[in-house]
């Protein structure tokens, strides 16, 4: 009678039986399968991040630091195998964890080819430098970014809009810089999706400042300025909010851009009826470098011959003026006037 009984609770609790082994544990065929091991180093390394960040070990400055130029670099399928977990990282709320994937995927970014180097041509000695100069003007060129090559940029370009959201979902200025860093890297044959997220961040209200300086940059280094993009940077030139130091700082990169627009150009003029004088002083010293519009650069080229020779105007604008009123011949001048 015991061993009828004993098989009828056997029988009765062999679903549940089934479904485990004898020491609670769940069949091999019912276990989670295991993430498989990444197979570049690449991958394995912010795969490893991830696991130390999970058990409370965000990375270090050191560490953040390291990614801005690994050594080799990842190929094209190392990253494409990395993305997801750098993707993870992104998603995770640890701060310094964003900014270690940031900067890694800024890091993939190779330097740009040099541009061959124009024919020399005669230029007239340097004016004597003047303390009435602005410090920080704008230089004659600037150095080419760097850029995502081939493969690499084919890889990341479909992890656009994923990026791009940390241009405004960061509260970290820092990590919105980098997301402006990775855009701007899809030059010279940007994707389309490259430009929604910068054009729609120079609306917002808080795009005056380093960020949105950066934005304007991309906008004018990823490709040829089309109308919306103009139409977009004129608009955040012209915003009443924007502050001295951001005017200027516009002023000094919009001119060292080789991709330029003349409508761009024309309402940066506008500046020259600023009441900061050390503004007025930046623009005009930066008037050799811009592409302007016949009438636009004759009409300019008069005012500043007017100004330097106006005893009533600020000293700090007229030695501006004196200084490429003789030197200023054409548009869009790579040398023969003064640097400072």
């Amino acid at each position: 009678m015991k061993h009828a009984l004993l098989l009828t609770v056997l029988a009765l609790g062999a679903p549940c039986l089934a479904s485990e082994t004898w020491d609670g544990v769940p069949p091999q065929s019912q276990q989670a399968t295991p993430e498989p091991a990444p197979k570049s180093p690449f991958a394995g390394l912010i795969a490893e991040y991830l696991r130390r960040d999970a058990n409370g070990h965000s990375p270090s400055p050191d560490e953040i630091s390291a990614m801005e130029s690994l050594q080799p670099q990842p190929d094209a399928p190392s990253i494409a195998e990395a993305m997801p977990y750098l993707l993870k990282a992104l998603e995770n709320p640890d701060i310094p964890l964003h900014t270690f994937a940031l900067t890694g995927i800024a890091g993939l970014q190779s330097p740009a080819p040099e541009a061959p180097a124009p024919a020399p041509t005669p230029a007239p000695a340097p004016a004597p430098a003047d303390p009435a100069l602005p410090a920080a003007a704008a230089p004659a060129t600037s150095p080419a970014p760097p850029l995502y090559k081939g493969d690499v940029a084919k890889v990341l370009a479909s992890y656009i809009p994923q990026i791009a959201m940390h241009l405004t979902s960061e509260e970290s200025q820092q990590n919105r810089l980098l997301a402006a860093t990775i855009l701007g890297g899809f030059t010279p044959n940007p994707p389309a999706a490259v430009y929604p997220p910068l054009l729609a961040f120079l609306k917002r209200d808080d795009a005056i400042g380093p960020v949105g300086q950066a934005v304007v940059s991309d906008l004018l280094q990823i490709g040829p300025v089309s109308d919306d993009t103009a139409e977009a940077i004129n608009r955040y030139l012209r915003r009443s909010d924007q502050t001295s130091d951001s005017r200027a700082n516009l002023a000094d990169m919009i001119a060292t851009k080789p991709n330029q627009s003349q409508t761009v150009n024309k309402v940066l003029l506008q500046y020259l009826y600023s009441d900061d004088n050390s503004l007025r002083a930046r623009v005009i010293l930066s008037l050799p470098q811009l592409d302007l519009a016949a009438d636009v650069f004759a009409d300019t080229k008069s005012r500043i011959d007017r100004i330097a020779g106006d005893p009533s105007e600020n000293l700090q604008v007229v030695t501006a003026a004196k200084s490429v009123t003789t030197c200023w011949t054409a548009v869009k001048m790579a040398s023969g006037c003064p640097v400072y």
